[in-house]
């Protein structure tokens, strides 16, 4: 898809550590930020609360279509709770950390989601 790795790093489930990192990435001018976990119903996924902070213009929807896809495939895709945003130009997208989960996801949402950054360029459809 012509996307070319920058960055990939392991963060603990910690909120502050997560909020740290996703916003160097966003100062830093990334494009596109992914995350993978913390997006489900146990005590330590805080991912959507930690990165809901940070999103200013809220397109959820993104991660709707990936449940709806991933729902075909299996109902458990209903507990993710993966949620996606703008901050300042960066897509934030928060992907199930299961290896199924995010794949399916990508195959979900990709390469339809890159449409975004003609978009906010004000280059329309």
């Amino acid at each position: 898809m012509g996307v070319k790795e920058i960055e990939y790093k392991i963060v603990p489930d910690e909120p502050e550590m997560i909020k740290e990192e996703v916003l160097k990435w966003c100062d830093k001018n990334f494009n596109l930020v992914v995350t993978t976990g913390g997006t489900g119903l146990s005590p330590r996924d805080k991912t959507p609360e930690t990165i809901g902070l940070l999103i200013e213009r809220d397109i959820s929807q993104i991660m709707e279509m990936a449940r709806v896809y991933g729902y075909e495939r299996t109902p458990y895709s209903m507990f993710s709770r993966g949620i996606a945003g703008i901050r300042n130009k960066t897509l934030i997208l928060t992907l199930p950390g299961s290896t199924k989960g995010a794949k399916e996801s990508m195959n979900a949402i990709f390469p339809y989601v890159f449409h975004i950054f003609k978009i906010m360029e004000g280059k329309g459809h």
